[in-house]
C-alpha cells in the first residue's frame, strides 16, 4: 500500500470520528512522532548557549585537526 493510499484511508477514518476521538488520535500521532525522534538536544537549544563558550583564536582549527587525525586511523585489533 503506497503512502497516498494510506493517507487517504486515514482521512476517511478521521472523518468518521467524533471531535473527542479526533483529539485523542491527534495526541497519539504526536506521541508516535515524538517516539521516533532521536534523543538529544535540538540545534536551536545548543545555539542559544553558544554565548556561554569562547574559543581562543586557532582553537577550532586545532580541534578539527585533532578530529581528522584521530578519525583517519584504523585500530585493526580494537574489535577483539
Amino acid at each position: 500500500m503506497d503512502s497516498a493510499t494510506i493517507r487517504d484511508e486515514i482521512l476517511r477514518e478521521l472523518d468518521r470520528l467524533s471531535p473527542e476521538q479526533q483529539k485523542r488520535l491527534l495526541d497519539m500521532a504526536k506521541q508516535l512522532n515524538d517516539a521516533l525522534r532521536p534523543p538529544g538536544t535540538s540545534g536551536s537549544v545548543l545555539l542559544s548557549h553558544m554565548d556561554d563558550f569562547s574559543f581562543a583564536p586557532g582553537d577550532l582549527d586545532d580541534m578539527m585537526r585533532v578530529i581528522e587525525e584521530g578519525c583517519e586511523r584504523i585500530d585493526w585489533n580494537g574489535w577483539q
